[in-house]
C-alpha cells in the first residue's frame, strides 16, 4: 500500500497554533509522505494558516475568503482530494499510529467499507470515546476528526449538508450512508489523539454553537424522514439538549424556530426514507461510533 493511495484532509479555522501542533505530531509519525490537503474557513490570519501548511511537503492549502462552515469544507476537500481514500482529522487530532492507518485502508479495501471509524483518545486525560474492549462492530455514526472516508462513496451521497455550517453534520451524513446501504464500521485497536482544549485562539462562538445544534438536531429528523414523524423527533432532540446544556437560551430557542422553518424552506431537498427505517435508526439502543 502505497503513501499516494490515502490523502489525508484537515479543516481548520482560525487556529495556526493548534493546526502547527497538529502537523508537527504527524510528519513526527511518518505521515509526511501522503498527500495533504487543508482548507481554512476564512481565517482572520490567512497568512499565519498558510505558514504552517508550509511545513509539509507539497501540501496543497484552500482558502475560503468568506466563512462558509465546516461541512462544505469537508465537501471542497473530498471534491479536490487526489486519491480515493482520505483520512480525515480535525485540527487538533492526529493518529497514534501510520501503520495502524494503513492496516485500516487496507481492510476498509478489501470489505468494501465506506468510512471506518476509530477511537478517539483525548490528550489531555487519556479518555477514549468508546470503552477499550469495543469489538470490531457495524456502527450508524462516525467521528467526523477520527475516520477513513471512501470518498466517491461518500460523495454519491452528496457528502455533508451544507446548510449545516456544523453541528450534527456527522450523524446527518451518517443517516444517509446508513439509509443507502453503505457500510461504515468502528474498527478497534486504532487511536487518533484529540488535542481538545479552548482558548481564546480557538474562538469559538458559544451562541452560535448552541444555535446551529439546536436548528440541526431538527433538520437531522425532518429532512431524512416522513415529516410527520422527523419534526417531531427532531424537536424533542432539541429540545432534550436545550435543557441539558443550561445556557444561551434565546440563541437556543431561535436555533429551534429556525430548525422548524427551514424543515419546510428545504423541502424540495428532503429525502423521506420509509418509517419503519425511521423508527429503527430512532432506536436508542443503536451502537454507534460517535
Amino acid at each position: 500500500m502505497t503513501a499516494d493511495q490515502l490523502a489525508i484532509l484537515i479543516p481548520t479555522r482560525n487556529r495556526p497554533a493548534i493546526l502547527r501542533r497538529t502537523l508537527e505530531e504527524l510528519l513526527g509519525g511518518g505521515f509526511g509522505g501522503h498527500p495533504l490537503l487543508i482548507y481554512d474557513d476564512a481565517s482572520a490570519d490567512g497568512k499565519a494558516v498558510a505558514e504552517v501548511a508550509a511545513l509539509w511537503p507539497e501540501s496543497r492549502l484552500i482558502r475560503s475568503e468568506t466563512r462558509a462552515g465546516q461541512a462544505r469544507g469537508r465537501n471542497v476537500l473530498m471534491r479536490e482530494s487526489p486519491c480515493e481514500f482520505a483520512l480525515f482529522l480535525d485540527d487538533d487530532s492526529w493518529p497514534e499510529s501510520h501503520a495502524a492507518i494503513i492496516n485500516a485502508l487496507e481492510v476498509a479495501r478489501a470489505d468494501a467499507l465506506t468510512v471506518a471509524s476509530f477511537h478517539y483518545r483525548a490528550l489531555a486525560d487519556g479518555r477514549l470515546s468508546l470503552p477499550p474492549e469495543q469489538a470490531r462492530t457495524r456502527a450508524k455514526c462516525f467521528l467526523g476528526g477520527a475516520s477513513l472516508f471512501h470518498v466517491p462513496t461518500v460523495l454519491s451521497v452528496g457528502g455533508y449538508r451544507e446548510c449545516f455550517i456544523y453541528g450534527y453534520e456527522e450523524p446527518e451524513l451518517s443517516l444517509r450512508l446508513w439509509l443507502a446501504g453503505h457500510r461504515i464500521e468502528y474498527l478497534p485497536g486504532i487511536a487518533v489523539v484529540h488535542n481538545q482544549f479552548y482558548t481564546p485562539d480557538e474562538n469559538r462562538d458559544y451562541r452560535e454553537y448552541d444555535y446551529l445544534y439546536a436548528q440541526n438536531s431538527i433538520l437531522m429528523s425532518s429532512l431524512n424522514m416522513p415529516c410527520w414523524y422527523g419534526l417531531p423527533h427532531g424537536l424533542i432532540r432539541s429540545v432534550r439538549r436545550s435543557v441539558y446544556l443550561r445556557r444561551n437560551f434565546w440563541a437556543k430557542v431561535r436555533g429551534t424556530f429556525s430548525g422548524v422553518w427551514l424543515s419546510f424552506a428545504l423541502w424540495r431537498e428532503r429525502k423521506p426514507c420509509s418509517i419503519r427505517k425511521a423508527i429503527e435508526w430512532s432506536r436508542p439502543s443503536r451502537k454507534s461510533s460517535g
